[in-house]
């Protein structure tokens, strides 16, 4: 799934680079690469990748991908309601984390996956979503920033 062809916030063009999430310093790791990815896996800590890849409207993506189509980075939100759309392909789950909170389940419907954030406090905020492959491999967007201003 493509967005609009607005401007994005992934910075760099290439597809992925490694993140582990909860690594402890001293963990070892071992390094597999693949023509797609690098990652990077630490003792018992879960995989996480970090997806950089820009949408294109002009070509259809291929799975997996993962990124947040709205709100745009630094979006000045109008309300205390905001539904959040994801171009997500090739997930089983999908999950947003707000202001680096626990992660939320988000729903599926009409091709997208979509979170309902409801009771915005003002400021600024900083969304990640998630996805899950049905093989296990867990995919991360950057972080985007919006602000609400009532």
């Amino acid at each position: 799934m493509a967005s609009n062809g607005s401007s994005n916030a992934f910075a760099g063009s290439t597809a992925f680079s490694e993140v582990s999430s909860k690594r402890k310093a001293t963990a070892r790791k071992s390094v597999v690469s693949t023509g797609r990815a690098s990652v990077s896996k630490a003792a018992s800590a879960p995989v996480e990748i970090l997806f950089k890849e820009l949408p294109n409207p002009f070509q259809t993506a291929e799975p997996p991908y993962i990124w947040i189509d709205h709100p745009q980075q630094k979006e000045m939100l109008s309300g205390p309601t905001y539904v959040i759309r994801l171009g997500v392909g090739g997930a089983e789950t999908v999950e947003l984390s707000i202001d680096k909170g626990n992660w939320l389940p988000c729903r599926l419907t009409s091709g997208y996956w979509w979170f309902d954030w409801h009771a915005i406090t003002p400021g600024k905020h900083t969304l990640v979503a998630r996805m899950r492959t049905p093989e296990g491999t867990w995919y991360k967007t950057p972080p985007r920033s919006c602000d609400y201003r009532p």
